[in-house]
């Protein structure tokens, strides 16, 4: 075996996400100076932090979901063995060194020295393996994982191998992947559970903060972990140092963007997520207000593949060539610090996972094209349904112009708008839509990009031997070279089949208040290393 030492070498950069919402033309932070000395002052420890968030979690279970306001709260809670650092590198968190078999088949995984769970329990090899079985059955992304996993060994107190049925070079970035997360909780939790999200006595991690309590559309409440065993190293994304400054979080559920805005004028609430980008003229001309922004997925259409019009692949070139992406992008985000045209599968940002080869198919807006495309298809002129959740701004705006602009060109087009949970269950029968609207956020490797997963509702119920046999080559390429000229095939591919209509990448927008010191944007809120000036 040969040695590897976590602690000392950088594990390959992987970039992307599986979920929804919205990817960015660049990598965040603050949108303008912060006259405040974010940097320079001094740590002030306890008092409490109020962060107002869009939506009341389903479950805060981590492992469980990836819904982003899981997310925000449960990497405060929880965490895994390996994490993304700010570059969106994997590197380690609970794990300290794993060893690689030269078939590249074995992974043994030693944990670190002092961890302790929230419920004073020491972490063990026996909460890894078992939290990780646990994984492989409940995360979308360990389902994917699980198709290489041949078992798992408790080896002693703070040691387990992984055992797989063939080489997988894609393991550490699953488990690493901060949606549908890879995180350790105590081993009695895990098997308890089985494949029903956590309950809330159950939400028991090793995070700097732990669950306090929970009132449902109202506020999440977590508390600092004064046994909190800290990596050592500087803080960067969701690994290295952490320190809990303020006593306690309360996440706040408030929907809408400008009680948001109001409350953090007045001092309610200490950080807002999710606003609108049309309000980010309003954040920049507050004194006392910085605006965060943090790569948000991109953009897209998703044609329905099982049956007509979009099965042929005519009419879906047709679709492509009676899109103007650039005037869709500049209506709807206004702003062109907040998107970028890009064809790619990954972002620019993503440099490990980038690839500018083959995506020339991205913009081909031709309308005269598209009517001969049309007229060649065996498109009838029946009535295409564009479906999407009218709770998102951008959504409503993107499918309103596709509308104008497909039948300019001789589609016959029906706008359908529901809300959130309701668009969510009619995406699940093909027959309720012919194009969906939808945002997918950053995901961290090919094999975790839902928008083109086989025979899903998620992908149009898209179904390629050729994408299927390029996600197989990636499990097991070795080299730089191999995997740079696989992302290239997979932009190629989306090209030629078509499965998503790519619109633009995008970026979020959260907004901070200046008396918060110290914070680093990346990803969405986090509470750690950070506090509020008295």
């Amino acid at each position: 075996m040969k040695k590897i030492t976590l602690l000392l070498i950088g594990l390959i950069a992987l970039i992307g996400l599986i979920g929804l919402i919205g990817c960015s033309s660049d990598e965040g932070g603050a949108t303008k100076a912060d006259s405040s000395g974010n940097d320079s002052a001094e740590p002030v420890e306890g008092g409490k932090m109020n962060v107002a968030i869009s939506a009341d979690p389903n479950t805060l279970d981590w492992m469980y979901t990836g819904e982003s306001a899981a997310r925000k709260i449960g990497w405060h809670i929880f965490e895994g063995l390996f994490a993304l650092n700010q570059d969106y590198e994997a590197k380690p968190l609970l794990a300290d060194s794993y060893e690689v078999s030269e078939d590249g088949k074995t992974y043994t995984i030693d944990l670190r020295e002092g961890l302790t769970f929230h419920n004073g329990e020491e972490v063990t090899s026996k909460d890894a393996v078992a939290s990780l079985e646990r994984w492989l059955k409940v995360s979308s992304i360990g389902e994917i994982t699980n198709q290489h996993v041949e078992s798992l060994e408790v080896v002693d107190e703070l040691q387990f191998k992984i055992h797989l049925n063939k080489a997988y070079t894609s393991l550490l970035s699953d488990l690493s992947a901060p949606k549908h997360a890879a995180v350790i909780i105590p081993a009695s939790i895990a098997e308890e559970a089985g494949e029903q999200p956590l309950s809330r006595d159950e939400l028991i991690g090793t995070g700097p903060f732990e669950f306090d309590s929970w009132k449902r559309g109202n506020e999440v409440v977590i508390k600092k972990f004064e046994n909190y065993a800290s990596r050592e190293g500087e803080m960067s994304g969701l690994t290295g140092g952490k320190k809990a400054y303020f006593d306690s979080v309360h996440f706040k559920v408030v929907k809408d963007p400008q009680v948001i805005l109001n409350g953090m004028k007045t001092g309610l609430y200490d950080y807002g997520s999710d606003i609108p980008l049309d309000l980010y003229e309003v954040v920049e001309a507050a004194p006392d207000l910085v605006a965060e922004t943090s790569n948000n997925g991109y953009t897209i259409l998703t044609t329905d593949k099982s049956e007509a019009p979009f099965d042929d692949n005519k009419v879906r070139q047709a679709l492509n060539a009676a899109l103007n992406k650039e005037e869709i992008a500049k209506a709807t985000y206004g702003n062109e610090d907040f998107y970028g045209l890009d064809g790619a599968l990954f972002t620019p940002n993503q440099t490990a996972l980038y690839s500018d080869q083959n995506i020339e198919g991205f913009s081909g807006y031709d309308p005269e094209k598209a009517k001969e495309l049309l007229e060649e298809s065996s498109y009838d002129g029946k009535p295409i349904k564009i479906m999407f959740a009218n709770s998102y701004s951008d959504y409503k705006k993107i499918a309103e112009i596709a509308e104008q602009q497909l039948e300019e060109v001789g589609f016959n087009v029906n706008l359908e708008s529901f809300e959130w949970a309701t668009y969510l269950d009619k995406w699940g029968k093909a027959s309720n839509w012919d194009i969906v609207v939808i945002g997918w956020s950053p995901f961290f490797s090919p094999n975790q990009a839902g928008m083109v997963s086989q025979d899903s509702n998620s992908s149009g119920w898209y179904n390629s031997p050729e994408w299927q046999q390029l996600i197989s080559d990636w499990a097991t390429a070795g080299t730089e070279e191999e995997k740079d000229q696989i992302l290239a095939e997979l932009n190629a591919t989306l090209y030629e089949e078509r499965p998503f209509e790519k619109v633009a990448n995008v970026s979020n927008l959260d907004v901070r208040s200046t008396s918060v010191k110290s914070y680093n944007s990346w990803y969405g809120p986090r509470s750690w290393n950070t506090w509020k000036a008295e």
